[in-house]
This record gives structure tokens, sequence and C-alpha cells, in this order.
């Protein structure tokens, strides 16, 4: 574990002084996309404009975002109790929890695949976002590389499940075709009757 920590930590100070600042357009949106409320106004946005879908992607995302932060920052960041790489704190006040695992890793994802069990459009769009806090939380020093995979995982360990006790609603093709075949009786019995009339099955 300790030479796992070193080779880590021998590649956290490769990364120039510089990087810690988003120097890019990818790494300025990593800045802003690893903030919660970020994540809070989606939801809204999905649930205020989105229809029924929307607002079931906006429920689903939600709802793992909290069940997986609560797992990471409540459960295991107390077992763990990894420090931060070597130069996480300055400029700045903390962080003081564990390292590991990355919560803001585990929850942006959990938030981007549920959401996306409802809406898979949303992947396209949220999976590069996803990357870039990502990103972010190492080139920042924020985190080891092992706790944003740490994160990852937990997060398709939480949506995985969350899938299997609530699977997602019908697309909307689904809901359309759904509606399209139950005609009322009156209309099935007199279509009947006329496909008989004209020598056609019913």
């Amino acid at each position: 574990m300790r030479r796992w920590q070193f080779a880590e930590d021998a590649l956290v100070s490769l990364l120039p002084k510089g990087a810690r600042r988003g120097s890019t357009w990818f790494g300025r949106m990593g800045d802003v996309v690893q903030q919660p409320p970020v994540w809070a106004g989606l939801a809204g946005a999905l649930a205020a404009g989105g229809g029924d879908r929307g607002r079931r992607a906006a429920v689903r995302g939600s709802i793992c975002y909290c069940i997986t932060a609560v797992v990471a920052n409540l459960v295991i960041k107390p077992l763990v109790r990894r420090p931060r790489p070597p130069g996480a704190g300055e400029n700045r006040t903390g962080p003081i929890t564990s390292s590991f695992p990355s919560g803001h890793a585990a929850t942006d994802l959990a938030f981007t695949l549920a959401a996306s069990q409802e809406i898979p459009a949303l992947f396209i769009v949220l999976a590069p976002a996803t990357m870039a806090a990502h990103w972010s939380m190492i080139r920042s020093r924020g985190h080891y590389p092992t706790d944003v995979f740490a994160g990852g995982v937990l997060a398709v360990v939480v949506v995985l499940a969350a899938w299997k006790i609530w699977p997602p609603g019908p697309r909307g093709d689904d809901e359309n075709d759904g509606e399209g075949t139950r005609r009322p009786e009156g209309v099935t019995a007199r279509a009947t009757r006329e496909n008989l009339a004209c020598g056609l099955p019913g």
C-alpha cells in the first residue's frame, strides 16, 4: 500500500503548479461542474421543463446523488481516512475530510448515469462534463487518481442497485405506442364488423 501511495504522490507531483487553476476551457468547465449547486440546478431544470421523463430523470438522479454522497462521505471516508495529496490545502481552507473516495466524483457520476437511464441523450452532454470535473479534482491536487476511480465505482454500484430495485419509466415512444394500441371497444367491434363485411379477417 505504501508503494502505491508513493507512486501516486510521484504522479501528482508531476502536474505543473499552473494546473491547479483551469487554464483551458476543459479545466475551467471541470472547476465549475464539480460544484453541487450545478447539479441541483440541472435537476431543477429537468423537473421544470423536461415533462414526465424530465421529472423522472431529476428525481432518479437526485436520489442516486444523495445516496452516493451519504455512502461516500459518512460511511467509507471515516473508515479509510486517507490523507489528501501533498499541497491539497494550499491557499484555501481545507479540505479536512478523507481523500478516499472522492465524494464529488461519486455523486457527479451517479447523477449522470441515473438521469441518463430516463433520458439516454443526457449522457452525451453530461459525460464530458463529468469527465472534466473528475480531471479537475486530480489536476488541482484535491484527490489522488484512485480516489476518483473509487468514487466512480461506487456511483456505478449505487445506480445499478437503484435500477434493479426501481426500474426506469417507459420511453416516450413506448408510452405513445401503448396508448395507440388501446382502442375503444366500440371502435374495435365496428372495425371487426366492417372487415367481415368486406371478407377480410378480423
